[in-house]
């Protein structure tokens, strides 16, 4: 028997199934590795210049080739790439070891725990950024992968701050991460205003809520930069505010006992509770 209904509804079922597979056609196509490691030595050296000192760069368009694709990152210096994030990533790790064994708190589980959180961070704000994309209907150039590569520059920055503050201390990592943080924002702002701003514009293309977008994403990339570098230098041999408190809370914040550590450089609360 004929319904109207029923045939209209597996039609428009049909046509919705037909976009989605396009749109998943699409998203995977994007999904070229051979494009985002596609550098040279030239190329990264550059690059690093860049991310660091933002400012004194001037041209910041994104060149495309005769058949109107953009070019790889090493024909084009603005080109968002996946070698540069990945390597500073593994160094940022490195790094944060090398800090906590001069620290004297060194195991496989805090650098683990490290790389974990700076992973959970990485994912966490990618999704946010690609639900947020979409539901401001920004222009398809951003892709999941450009998204990453951009958000994941910080990595760069932020071994700067973990090296600097091993030479020069706690007053110029702080110093630095200011800097830094600076720079990559202004890395960003420039970076991605091409892909959230400059493309597909018009008068009621939103672009008040893109710029608002814009600004959410540079400082969340500012608040994971000081997150994960000053969760590696906040350690401080000597200072133990949590064990003064309890000893505070006991009637002994005069004593002069030395506050009793475990073999990581840890406060033993065990012992600490059964002091005289």
């Amino acid at each position: 028997m004929y319904d109207p209904f029923v045939n209209t509804a597996r039609h428009l079922g049909g046509q919705f199934a037909e976009q989605q597979k396009q749109k998943l056609t699409q998203y995977i196509s994007t999904f070229n590795l051979k494009y985002y490691f596609a550098v040279d030595v030239n190329y990264v050296r550059r690059k690093l210049f860049i991310i660091l000192f933002p400012f004194l760069h001037r041209d910041w368009t994104n060149k495309l080739s005769t058949n109107d694709k953009p070019m790889t990152p090493r024909e084009d210096i603005n080109a968002p790439d996946l070698y540069i994030p990945s390597m500073a990533f593994i160094t940022y790790i490195l790094v944060a070891g090398i800090v906590f064994g001069v620290q004297q708190r060194f195991t496989p589980e805090k650098l683990g725990m490290l790389t974990t959180n700076a992973l959970f961070y990485m994912i966490f704000e990618n999704l946010i950024v690609f639900l947020m994309k979409y539901a401001l209907n920004i222009s398809q150039s951003l892709n999941v992968w450009h998204a990453l590569a951009y958000s994941s520059y910080k990595f760069t920055s932020m071994v700067v701050c973990l090296l600097l503050y091993l030479i020069g201390g706690r007053k110029v990592y702080y110093f630095v991460l200011v800097y830094c943080i600076l720079a990559t924002v202004f890395f960003l702002l420039r970076s991605l205003k091409t892909f959230i701003l400059d493309m597909g514009w018009s008068p009621n293309s939103g672009r008040k809520r893109k710029i608002y977008l814009l600004l959410a994403i540079t400082a969340f990339q500012s608040l994971i930069m000081w997150l994960l570098t000053s969760s590696v230098t906040s350690y401080m041999p000597g200072k133990y505010d949590f064990a003064k408190m309890a000893m505070s809370g006991m009637g002994l914040s005069n004593t002069n006992k030395e506050v009793p550590l475990m073999s990581d450089g840890e406060v033993d609360y065990e012992a600490l509770l059964k002091m005289p």
